[in-house]
């Protein structure tokens, strides 16, 4: 059964925060966090052809069609931060979050931080495995866990089924959707 979508999308060719590239996971966890906090007023992304693509350093970036997408469906727990470079691209940050399931995925937590109770980098997100077993609701989710590694972890970003109805509708530029099952293959 689907319970639901994991959505991704191309590189823009960009880095957000290209100074904290090689640096340790404690130096660089408020940035994970908070990105919205590191936006240059001179940034911009080098790829301006998709609605919806992520920075090197895992920012998800979002044009203005997306944007008006997500006001018009009124989705809650998302943030818009406008691109003072790009007026008509914003940093997208995702505010509802599930619980991945880390054992069933068997996810894989590699130079645990203990200045910072991290791991540097985090293996392991698809197939997406969720705690709750269970269909998505309407909107956008994100999860507990970020992937990948240094600067560059950022949560997944996932998606109700009615949700991605809607959307796929809409002709996103750069946006994937991959099926969240809530058995796979390799489990049976």
């Amino acid at each position: 059964m689907i319970l639901g979508y994991f959505v991704s999308g191309p590189d823009n060719d960009s880095f957000l925060n290209e100074g904290l590239y090689g640096k340790n996971i404690s130096e660089c966890l408020d940035y994970i966090k908070n990105r919205e906090n590191f936006i240059s007023p001179d940034f911009k992304i080098k790829r301006t052809n998709f609605d919806f693509s992520f920075t090197y350093d895992g920012a998800l970036i979002v044009s203005y069609r997306f944007k008006d997408f997500c006001n018009r469906q009124k989705f809650e727990h998302l943030e818009f931060f406008k691109l003072s470079g790009q007026p008509d691209f914003y940093l997208f940050k995702v505010n509802k979050i599930i619980g991945f399931d880390t054992n069933r995925r068997k996810t894989k937590f590699l130079e645990y931080n203990k200045n910072c109770n991290e791991y540097n980098e985090v293996v392991g997100a698809t197939p997406v495995c969720l705690i709750e077993n269970k269909s998505l609701e309407d909107g956008f989710y994100r999860t507990d866990i970020e992937f990948g590694r240094g600067f560059a972890k950022h949560p997944l970003i996932l998606l109700g089924l009615n949700s991605y109805e809607l959307l796929k509708k809409e002709k996103i530029k750069g946006i994937y959707f991959k099926e969240i099952l809530d058995k796979y293959d390799w489990e049976k």
